[in-house]
């Protein structure tokens, strides 16, 4: 039982029962305020039908009441007989000319009473009570003979006035059978509205690192719950991303931290075995140290991708001139480009604005001219180009080197993915990964195309700059996918 107490679905089915329960008895007090209303205006209705009735068949003659009517017709008869149960006549003075019993039994008013029932001339109703016995008397003045008279006729209120009491003891009567099926209704309408909670509280129970897969499907109601059930499946998309960038982080770093603390390892066993003098010592602790380098330019590089991946690293919105940042970069590479019998060619239109983080354009334009210029054989060439196209600034950065394979490309924005055959100690692999976050943390798109012994060309379009404004404010990643 209590855990039925603590159950939504019970309270749930107990509100619907009181504010039910509450409603019908609201309901049943107004009927029956409107029923007793009812009564007493049918009652007043049908005391005026009986006094305009007995004036009809009233004539006072010599100070006598007498009542007209043809024996021969039965049905008069009877209802004269009917009103004359409670009928009373009396003159100016209040000296009463006939009374029938029942009036009598329920109490005669004195001569001061009448005449003034007689002065005051318009009709009067008045209830009069004899312990549980209730007579509604309608007082009338009428003229007969020339003179004026008063006349009181009534009606027994007491087979009518316990209706509304009647009623009401049936009412509640039958309320708890009602009660009782609202509470059934009840409890399966809650149950079927619960539903979807219940199924995402037991999917939430079977939630682990191998079942994020999961998820509700839609109801399409458009209601609250489907808002709910929207909210779990993208936290659970969350969660699964989450997730997977734990395992490739772990992956990654166990993968690429092997070969140089193998290869650590191995130069300083080597030494240990085989070194002989100071300078054999030197050279094993300096491709050691290499080494280690390399392990710190990975685990640093990896840290900042896995924070800006996760929505940790925090870019500013600011109008960055793509001319500009192009035009110093490409300088830059100019001299290294010339060292290494390369042409380095640049088209770019002026004054290209884009809203983003100038320290990451600079990082994306950094890891695109290094890669040209690292896969493109001597004698070859790069271009760098910067333009408008409609609502968006293009950066293309294209050279005639080897090429990428066809069956490589979905892969080289995978972090660590090196094209098979490459020179493993060119990069880490982790240039083109930073690319494409950047990009999609501009909300911008990327095209690549490349055949092999042609070359490769990278084109990418960033939104154009159209706020007037320039204030800084952060953007992050986690808002871009939304």
């Amino acid at each position: 039982m209590t855990h039925r107490v603590k159950s939504l679905r019970f309270r749930l089915t107990i509100s619907y029962v009181l504010i039910f329960g509450l409603f019908l008895t609201v309901i049943g007090f107004t009927f029956r305020a409107r029923l007793k209303t009812i009564i007493q205006d049918r009652v007043e209705e049908a005391v005026e039908e009986d006094w305009g009735a007995a004036r009809g068949f009233l004539r006072v003659e010599r100070e006598q009441a007498i009542w007209q009517v043809d024996p021969r017709e039965m049905d008069q008869t009877l209802f004269l007989e009917r009103l004359r149960r409670f009928v009373m006549v009396a003159d100016s003075q209040g000296e009463v000319l006939e009374m029938s019993n029942g009036y009598r039994l329920q109490g005669v008013e004195t001569a001061a009473e009448l005449r003034a029932h007689f002065k005051e001339g318009s009709p009067r109703l008045v209830v009069k009570e004899l312990g549980k016995d209730r007579v509604l008397l309608r007082f009338g003045v009428f003229r007969s003979e020339g003179k004026l008279y008063l006349l009181a006729v009534g009606r027994r209120m007491t087979n009518v006035q316990g209706l509304p009491n009647a009623f009401m003891r049936d009412y509640f009567t039958v309320l708890p059978l009602l009660l009782l099926l609202t509470f059934v209704l009840g409890w399966f309408m809650a149950g079927r509205a619960l539903m979807p909670v219940n199924r995402l509280a037991e999917a939430a129970q079977r939630i682990s690192g191998s079942s994020l897969h999961l998820r509700i499907p839609q109801r399409y109601a458009n209601d609250e719950l489907d808002q709910l059930i929207v909210a779990f499946n993208k936290m659970m998309e969350r969660l699964s991303e989450n997730f997977e960038q734990i395992r490739r982080f772990s992956t990654d770093v166990s993968h690429e931290l092997r070969t140089p603390l193998t290869g650590i390892r191995g130069q300083l066993e080597v030494a240990l075995l085989t070194a002989r003098t100071e300078e054999d010592f030197r050279e094993a602790i300096v491709n050691a140290l290499e080494d280690v380098d390399r392990i710190s330019n990975i685990v640093r590089a990896l840290l900042m991708l896995s924070q800006a991946e996760t929505g940790q690293l925090a870019l500013k919105h600011e109008p960055v001139n793509v001319t500009e940042v192009v035009e110093e970069l490409v300088e830059q590479f100019r001299a290294s480009a010339k060292e290494e019998g390369l042409r380095l060619n640049s088209e770019l239109a002026p004054d290209v604005y884009i809203r983003g983080d100038r320290t990451q354009m600079d990082r994306l334009v950094t890891n695109l001219l290094a890669n040209a210029l690292k896969y493109t054989p001597r004698g070859g060439q790069v271009d760098v180009e910067v333009r408008m196209d409609g609502a968006n600034a293009v950066i293309s950065v294209a050279d005639n080197g080897k090429g990428i394979p066809r069956e490589s490309l979905p892969h080289i924005f995978d972090r660590f993915y090196r094209v098979p055959g490459e020179d493993p100690d060119k990069g880490l692999g982790l240039g083109l990964s930073f690319v494409s976050w950047i990009v999609k943390a501009h909300q911008g798109q990327m095209d690549v195309k490349s055949e092999v012994g042609l070359g490769t060309t990278f084109t990418i379009q960033l939104p154009l700059n159209t706020e007037d404004s320039t204030p800084e404010s952060s953007i992050r990643l986690a808002e871009v996918r939304q």
